[in-house]
């Protein structure tokens, strides 16, 4: 079911959710994405291996902030915050 998004929202490849990933970290500068967004509103449902394929295979450089959020359910989860910083990610293959 498209529920009004645009395809690219509901492309689930993993070159197209590392596209939306990215572009979102770009957008959300020092805010950063928490996985609760990312699941939520890039159709991620598992961010952490496509933010390790940015991080690993494409050399950016990500921060991991642990925090705690808050579903759109009301339930409280330990979640990542992923921040997108200058420079290339130092551990890239």
């Amino acid at each position: 079911m498209r529920r009004g998004r645009n395809d690219a929202y509901n492309d689930t490849n993993v070159k197209a959710q590392r596209q939306r990933l990215l572009a979102a970290l770009l957008r959300a500068g020092s805010a950063g994405i928490n996985t609760i967004q990312a699941r939520h509103n890039l159709n991620i449902l598992a961010p952490a291996p496509r933010i390790y394929e940015l991080r690993h295979h494409y050399g950016h450089n990500i921060q991991t902030i642990w925090t705690t959020e808050t579903t759109p359910e009301g339930h409280p989860h330990r979640v990542a915050r992923y921040v997108l910083l200058n420079g290339k990610y130092k551990e890239a293959i």
